[in-house]
């Protein structure tokens, strides 16, 4: 009897040591599952691709009715043109931005001190909030995008002659996702003197023009653009 008794005691234990043992083996695995679970997965890898946007045709009849080298009235550039200055066009809704980087006497506006001002192109489109001090030649303007300022090609053909429709799709280029249609923001500098563009989309990050400097910074909804006159010194 004692015999037997002993075998049983000892089976049991065994049977015990092998279910602890499991038990163990299964809490360190569950353990190693969380822990790998934790861990920030690794992003999966787009890739990009420069993207230019195709030749179009101008549907504007009369050149002389081009919002940018023309006389229309709708456009104001033919004020701005006066101006030695930069200034931010927002295409779609055709809005154009005075940088007012120096003092515009023509105009009878106060060029001492710093104005700021906040205006928008509507609903959907752009909004700018722009500092300027022309007494000492410095404006920053920050924008942030609407849900419509992607560029409106049909909008574009139908108020640019042919030559300044495509100087502007030239600076449209844009780097997005493989195999994705291009989408450049509505927006481009230009000289109010030289009626050159220059582009806004994301990948360019700064620009001399002529006595200019421009820096351009990437934000969370749109950029910060800040322009200085900075005439090269003899």
């Amino acid at each position: 009897m004692q015999k037997g008794k002993y075998y049983r005691m000892r089976k049991e234990l065994v049977w015990g040591a092998g279910i602890l043992a499991a038990l163990l083996l299964f809490f360190t695995a569950f353990g190693k599952m969380k822990d790998t679970a934790d861990m920030p997965q690794q992003e999966e890898f787009t890739s990009m691709e420069y993207k230019e946007l195709p030749a179009v045709q101008s549907e504007l009849s009369d050149p002389e009715g081009c919002y940018l080298c023309g006389t229309a009235k709708e456009s104001l550039m033919g004020y701005f043109r006066q101006f030695d200055d930069l200034g931010i066009i927002s295409v779609n809704p055709w809005y154009v931005l005075d940088l007012g980087i120096l003092p515009h006497e023509k105009d009878g506006t106060d060029t001492s001190g710093t104005r700021t001002a906040m205006t928008g192109t509507g609903e959907g489109g752009d909004f700018f909030s722009s500092t300027q001090t022309p007494s000492r030649g410095i404006s920053t303007v920050e924008v942030s995008y609407g849900e419509d300022s992607i560029l409106d090609v049909e909008k574009a053909k139908a108020i640019l002659c042919q030559d300044c429709l495509d100087k502007l799709l030239a600076v449209m280029e844009t780097y997005g996702p493989e195999g994705e249609e291009p989408k450049p923001r509505d927006l481009c500098l230009v000289d109010f003197q030289t009626l050159e563009l220059y582009s806004l989309q994301e990948q360019y990050i700064s620009y001399y023009i002529r006595d200019y400097y421009v820096r351009l910074d990437q934000t969370d909804d749109g950029m910060e653009v800040e322009a200085v006159y900075a005439p090269v010194r003899d």
